[in-house]
């Protein structure tokens, strides 16, 4: 997988599973903090997407 699809994909996880996640926790903590909670979640998700993505085409 080149680059850039690499990265295209770890981006649209990471921003799908950010708004997921802060849904989610928005629920289950009852207040705004789960945005913050969920934006972490969601940001390390695409990170490690990134790199798995990278790792299978090296």
């Amino acid at each position: 997988m080149k680059r850039g699809s690499a990265v295209s994909v770890g981006f649209s996880v990471g921003i799908s599973m950010s708004i997921l996640f802060s849904v989610i926790f928005c629920k289950v903590l009852e207040s705004y903090a789960g945005i913050g909670v969920g934006i972490c979640f969601g940001v390390a998700l695409g990170v490690l997407t990134f790199v798995i993505f990278r790792a299978l085409h090296n």
